[in-house]
């Protein structure tokens, strides 16, 4: 292959990268975990994160091979570095500069001074397309890189910045005796017990009190009552060696009742042996500045109320949002125009029991039951075209009962059709809810049998059929004395019992239902001789007719029953029209004494009604 040449800068290059002390350091997890979800979300065998030394490429984190370190004159990372930007070469074996290397990708790491000191590099062993999606994410792992790398920086300055404190602690310690008295600050020595030992001029101007009065109090003495505890829990904090030193804002009270607020900086001195001495304390005069927060505060107060009632409600609304959508039942994919997934979340995964590895690139047709597939082909067809489609109800599996709602979405790139996006939603649940809202519409709720409108729809739709048929229209005979008489408990318990006995005595396939107080209708489809609606009659009127035992009373009832016979010669009847002829013919049947059956006429209802 041929070796890259060196960058321009590659003097500043190294040096920036010998100042991260990295080199030849142990593996560290935050590295290796990068490479190892690159590998995982590129399908590839080898990540690396490479490092490009004077004469070698070493290799921070080598996931999928155990080399730690390869020469620069082979590298490909080398070129990267020299373009300083992401270098891809698809198939390395037509790319005369990589001939006999088997790297194929990398995204270039950069230090936060511009320096690029090596790459995120992803090696396949066969050649393959790489669309700008996949480059964006490829430099989101090499940004998480870049970060890890620059922790490791920040931490090396800090230590650097550290010692370069502790030296100028030192030359700052000779000179204390010096300046403690001119410094324009206020300085005290505390002792352990907190009287003070000595005193500069302007910390005695700060508190009002003279030196001398000053060296036979403690600083408990001269300090707000309310800010004692808090100081003396921190210099507490200092001889426990939890902490060097502490800067605290605080209250000085003066000898004329008066509250200053300083500024307060407390080191605790301690020997050789590092056990302590004295306490420094270093106070500037921050009055006048307190008073004009206090001032600002009291002026801002009412807006910052707002602003943090309004902060809260926006966090509410985000936590309720994040809450929904984490527990969304959504399928989510994406399909290329030759019918092949491209990407596919967790949920469309474990719905279809593929693993991902497996599932991208998988053909769609090989992935869905062929039924499912057949069925769903023209929404694919269609999504294509660039049409949004729905299909409202898809059977991802065959072994679970649940529905989805899947919208398909063109996926366009500079005008073209590229794929479609797949968003499926459970909607399981609501066609139940459904299927159960419509049951209980159509269902009595006392009797279980079916009420007015299911027999209306029942009527319509045989009318609509032109199929032959009899109506019973039954209505018990003296129900409302039986009601006076035991309760209405005992009246529900013997309704609940007719209800059971018409549905015991007509055929299987007739249609039941009660219109409300103690009135019912048997619908029989395929009656087209009277004797056989007759003997329907017959057979209600007995089963009525047999004592009942209701809410523990025996009951005697009976029933007046009108039978109305349709054939397919009557076209255009409306619904109401059979109900209204049985219903005259059944108050025929109580004129003649009830417990009977009368047949209706084909006569307008009023002619049949009592007069």
């Amino acid at each position: 292959m041929i070796t890259a040449p060196l960058p321009l800068d590659e003097d500043l290059r190294l040096r920036a990268l010998q100042r991260l002390d990295i080199l030849d350091s142990d593996p560290e997890e935050a590295f290796d975990r990068i490479t190892r979800l690159a590998a995982r979300a590129f399908g590839v065998p080898v990540v690396l994160v490479s490092l490009v030394d004077e004469d070698r490429q070493w290799f921070k984190s080598h996931y999928g091979i155990t080399a730690c370190e390869t020469p620069r004159s082979m590298s490909f990372c080398a070129h990267a570095v020299l373009s300083k930007r992401m270098l891809v070469v698809e198939d390395a074996l037509d790319d005369e500069r990589f001939l006999d290397n088997p790297l194929v990708l990398g995204a270039p790491l950069r230090l936060a001074d511009g320096q690029v000191i090596g790459t995120l590099c992803l090696i396949d062993t066969q050649a393959r397309n790489f669309e700008p999606g996949d480059a964006e994410a490829l430099a989101d792992y090499a940004q998480l890189v870049e970060r890890e790398l620059e922790v490791r920086r920040q931490l090396i300055r800090s230590r650097t910045a550290h010692e370069r404190d502790r030296r100028s602690l030192a030359i700052s310690e000779a000179r204390f005796t010096t300046v403690f008295k001119e410094t324009p600050i206020g300085n005290a020595l505390v002792a352990l017990d907190g009287r003070f030992m000595d005193v500069n001029e302007t910390f005695s101007d700060i508190t009002g009190y003279d030196e001398a009065t000053l060296r036979t109090l403690t600083f408990a003495e001269v300090t707000h009552p309310a800010d004692v505890a808090s100081d003396v829990a921190l210099t507490a904090e200092l001889v426990a060696g939890k902490q060097s030193t502490y800067t605290t804002e605080k209250r000085y009270m003066r000898p004329d009742g008066t509250a200053i607020w300083v500024n307060l900086a407390v080191t605790l001195l301690r020997d050789a042996a590092g056990l302590p001495l004295h306490f420094i304390a270093a106070v500037q005069d921050i009055d006048t500045r307190k008073r004009s927060e206090e001032a600002l505060r009291n002026y801002h107060a009412e807006l910052e109320e707002r602003v943090r009632e309004r902060t809260t409600e926006l966090r509410r609304r985000r936590d309720a949002l994040q809450t929904i959508t984490d527990n969304l039942p959504v399928l989510i994919a994406v399909v290329d125009r030759d019918l092949r997934y491209r990407f596919n979340n967790e949920t469309f995964r474990r719905v279809l029991s593929t693993p991902g590895s497996v599932l991208r690139g998988a053909s769609v047709r090989d992935t869905l039951r062929a039924e499912v597939f057949e069925r769903l082909q023209p929404y694919f067809t269609r999504a294509l075209a660039g049409e949004r489609v729905t299909c409202d109800e898809v059977r991802y599996r065959a072994d679970e009962d649940r529905v989805w709602c899947t919208t398909y979405i063109p996926a366009e790139r500079e005008g073209k059709v590229t794929g479609f996006y797949v968003m499926s939603h459970d909607v399981t649940e609501q066609r139940r809810t459904e299927q159960r809202l419509r049951e209980n519409a159509l269902i009595d709720p006392l009797t279980g049998l079916a009420n007015r409108r299911a027999l209306e729809e029942e009527l319509g739709a045989t009318l609509a059929e032109a199929s032959p048929f009899a109506l019973c229209f039954i209505d018990l005979d003296g129900f409302k004395g039986i009601n006076d008489r035991f309760g209405h408990d005992t009246g529900d318990a013997l309704l609940r019992e007719v209800a059971n006995r018409l549905t015991s005595t007509v055929r299987a396939g007739d249609f039941v239902s009660r219109l409300g107080g103690d009135e019912f209708v048997v619908l029989s489809r395929g009656v087209t001789e009277a004797a056989s609606a007759e003997r329907i009659a017959q057979a209600i009127c007995q089963t009525l007719a047999r004592p009942v035992v209701a809410g523990g009373q025996m009951v005697e009832a009976s029933a007046s029953v009108g039978v109305l016979l349709h054939d397919t010669d009557e076209t255009g009847v409306r619904p109401d029209e059979p109900l209204s002829l049985a219903d005259a013919a059944m108050y025929e049947a109580k004129r003649a004494g009830r417990n009977t059956w009368r047949m209706a006429r084909a006569a307008p209802r009023a002619a049949l009604l009592p007069q």
